[in-house]
């Protein structure tokens, strides 16, 4: 009798919630211009489905789903941006909130750079493998930090885990004021089995992972917004298949500038360093964002490639313009 009370008292706490559905999308098309080609493509497009219920006093639970609708990405390059598929139940003022489905890995500045939508990367397609994965977790906010803890399979999205092994991510993020700027802080930590391809190997990127190594990480990252400034910094260390094999280490640096409130200049490096090569990124660039709307961005980078691995040096430069349309 007393488990049909709390279903009754449960169906008709959901009954009197209110539900809101919020629909929406965008579309990427790019430009690109290098020494070997010049191509005009749609890199992706996408319908985002949010969807909200609550009550008269809490929020009940959240829900996103993006579906990729059309472009040219397939194989993994798709899996990487593509595919978020979550809930999120929040327990209540001061509380974690329980995440579940597959989700963004929170793991340095994946958890609050919408990486997804820029025209720059960071480098956890190096360092990590994936940047969606199926999994369980818990994030909240405490006083001023922010943390994160997420239990995922390791093998990405819209995949069936292939072994028992696991992935534990965690990071913990404080924020500051520091005169007129807002800094956060965040230390992350991973360990598990993820997808492995060597520098000489990345050229089978798309193909998806043909092979899995047990990834040790440690990354410190730093957000800064200081009026028209935004600095975005990580470092990353770690070890691949054993603890006793060498060290691997990544590292990100950018910079935004916003001249008006329209425009704004961009700088970034970075670079990955493993099996005795390493492989870096100088992108600078223009973004522009019309006044009194954000349906729409113009972004702009050129940007240099260096790889050095033991089949040599290679260079290679690339212009790009992307046009971001929200719907």
């Amino acid at each position: 009798m007393k488990k049909i009370s709390l279903f009754v008292a449960a169906l008709a706490a959901l009954t009197m919630a209110g539900t809101s559905l919020k629909v929406g999308g965008a579309i990427y098309p790019r430009y690109a211009l290098s020494e070997k080609q010049s191509t005009f493509e749609l890199m992706g497009a996408e319908a985002i489905l949010q969807g909200q219920v609550t009550s008269e006093t809490r929020d009940i639970m959240y829900a996103a789903l993006q579906v990729y609708t059309g472009g040219i990405m397939s194989g993994w390059f798709k899996g990487i941006h593509f595919g978020e598929a979550y809930a999120m139940f929040p327990l209540g003022l001061s509380l974690p909130t329980i995440k579940v489905g597959q989700a963004v890995v929170p793991f340095g500045l994946l958890e609050t750079y919408d990486i997804h939508t820029q025209i720059v990367q960071t480098t956890y397609v190096k360092s990590l493998g994936l940047r969606l994965d199926p999994g369980l977790g818990l994030t909240g906010v405490l006083g001023r930090t922010r943390y994160a803890l997420w239990l995922s399979n390791g093998n990405g999205p819209d995949r069936m885990d292939n072994d028992k092994g696991k992935v534990v991510t965690a990071r913990v993020a404080p924020g500051f004021l520091l005169g007129d700027a807002e800094l956060t802080l965040g230390l992350s930590g991973l360990y598990g089995s993820l997808p492995y391809w060597s520098l000489d190997s990345l050229a089978n990127f798309p193909k998806g992972p043909q092979s899995y190594a047990v990834k040790y990480r440690l990354g410190l990252d730093n957000t800064t917004d200081w009026g028209p400034l935004t600095l975005r910094l990580e470092g990353i260390a770690g070890k691949d298949s054993s603890l006793s094999h060498p060290l691997v280490l990544g590292y990100y640096a950018e910079a935004r500038y916003a001249l008006v409130r329209w425009l704004e200049v961009l700088g970034k490096y970075d670079g990955w360093h493993a099996n005795g090569g390493r492989a870096n990124n100088l992108s600078a660039g223009i973004n522009f964002y019309p006044p009194n709307t954000t349906a729409y961005e113009v972004q702009t980078t050129y940007q240099i490639d260096m790889m050095k691995t033991g089949a040599g040096d290679e260079s290679n430069w690339k212009f790009i313009t992307q046009l971001v349309v929200r719907i």
